[in-house]
């Protein structure tokens, strides 16, 4: 069984992914190899030096290696996993202040907002690129995207690419999480359902795990006791819509007009955000100091939160399990009142035939209208990157909540097509 992940160099995904996959029995119990790809040497090496260590502290027999050729590492793959961007923050922080400079207010400008129109558009020419490797080099792997924005790649895999794939995210788990802490409970103990889209899902159940009891009422007071300046937002939904969405003001806050008035204005990762002396996260190194001994591995040595490598194991398996959520096309109308044609996020019971995604009840209209708005940009993006269309390029804008001039958002097209030329096709 061969994985191969591209973007190993992340810090997080390629340090998750590594653990998964070389501590889980039922895939060390055959032959397993491991590849990981990414562009940047030195992370790469740093990464490879890690699963090294990962595979000698659990007893892993996989092989285990590392290159920046994509291509060397994807012949006879199985699965292949893909987390990649180029010029992350500096991109992102183009995307954040540009539409802001035409009066476009965002909260984050990542997923949803002006901004994340770019920043689909460059991801969705860089996976396709990658998958093309993969059509050509190993046509019957498995592959993973956890790239964003995770519904309008994953509409383009569907929609360009005849390959197998599936989105993932761990919004919901956060979701879970900020229940527990809310009701100070354990995560094993209380249930969630619902759907929606990427990081704009709505819970529809929050239960007891064991008696079924309905853990709503007491999450909406817990909700109104929080004094958390990142949770004010998802709190307010909660109050005006009656249900939980992604809980923290940047995600949730993308696709609402008024998303903006929870950031102040401000970019969560600018200069604005923090002191001079303060350094990024992005910036801080976490693998050398395992490397070096300064901080001890063993305790990282647990399954992540990531549920590719328990939907994988499950399939080998023929297990039947339930997850919680995944992004999958709607083709099956699984959330009955929004698009067909879109990608929403579902929950899905996986077995020996494979990943079966589950129908939720309908959504309430008054979020529902959000869903379906968010998915004709999807739809929107996608059938502009395809055809090369600006006149499609700008539809899409103007779907946005937060545009609100004609001239000034072809404006902030054109000039963002002209300071992102180097990672787009050419639009006409």
């Amino acid at each position: 069984m061969k994985f191969v992940i591209i973007g190993a160099g992340s810090q997080i995904f390629g340090q998750r992914s590594i653990i998964d996959i070389l501590i889980n029995q039922t895939l060390n119990s055959g032959h397993l190899e491991v590849v990981l790809v990414d562009v940047n040497e030195h992370k790469l090496h740093l990464m490879e030096q890690f699963g090294m260590m990962v595979k000698q502290r659990s007893k892993s027999k996989a092989k285990l290696w590392a290159t920046t050729d994509r291509r060397k590492a994807l012949p006879g793959a199985d699965y292949v996993f893909i987390s990649v961007s180029r010029s992350r923050y500096t991109l992102w922080e183009q995307d954040f202040r540009v539409a802001y400079a035409y009066g476009f207010k965002q909260a984050y400008g990542e997923n949803g907002g002006p901004g994340a129109l770019f920043h689909a558009l460059r991801n969705i020419h860089l996976v396709l690129e990658i998958c093309k490797d993969v059509e050509q080099l190993a046509p019957s792997a498995f592959v993973f995207n956890f790239t964003n924005p995770e519904s309008r790649i994953l509409l383009a895999l569907k929609t360009m690419s005849p390959l197998k794939t599936l989105g993932l995210c761990h919004g919901q788990h956060d979701a879970l999480q900020a229940i527990g802490r809310l009701l100070s409970r354990e995560l094993n103990t209380i249930r969630i359902r619902g759907g929606g889209i990427n990081h704009l899902f709505w819970l529809q159940e929050i239960k007891d795990a064991t008696t079924q009891e309905d853990l709503y009422p007491a999450l909406k007071r817990a909700a109104e006791l929080s004094d958390d300046p990142l949770f004010s937002l998802p709190k307010k939904l909660l109050e005006v819509y009656g249900m939980l969405t992604y809980p923290d003001n940047t995600h949730a806050g993308e696709f609402f007009s008024w998303g903006s008035e929870y950031m102040h204005g401000k970019w969560i990762h600018g200069l604005e955000s923090r002191r001079l002396d303060e350094v990024h996260k992005s910036q801080i190194d976490v693998i050398t100091p395992l490397l070096d001994g300064t901080r001890p591995i063993d305790p990282l040595l647990i399954p992540s939160r990531e549920i590719a490598v328990p939907i994988i194991e499950t399939m080998i398996t023929g297990q039947s399990r339930d997850f919680y959520s995944a992004n999958v096309r709607n083709d099956g109308l699984y959330v009955p009142n929004v698009q067909a044609e879109g990608i929403v996020e579902v929950p899905i019971v996986v077995d020996g035939q494979g990943i079966h995604p589950q129908s939720i009840e309908p959504l309430a209209e008054g979020v529902a209208a959000f869903c379906r708005n968010q998915i004709s940009i999807q739809i929107l993006t996608v059938q502009a990157y395809q055809y090369r269309s600006k006149q499609l390029l700008l539809q899409a804008l103007l779907l946005e909540p937060t545009v609100d001039s004609i001239e000034k958002a072809e404006a902030f097209m054109d000039d963002m097509l002209d300071l992102q030329q180097e990672f787009l096709p050419r639009f006409s």
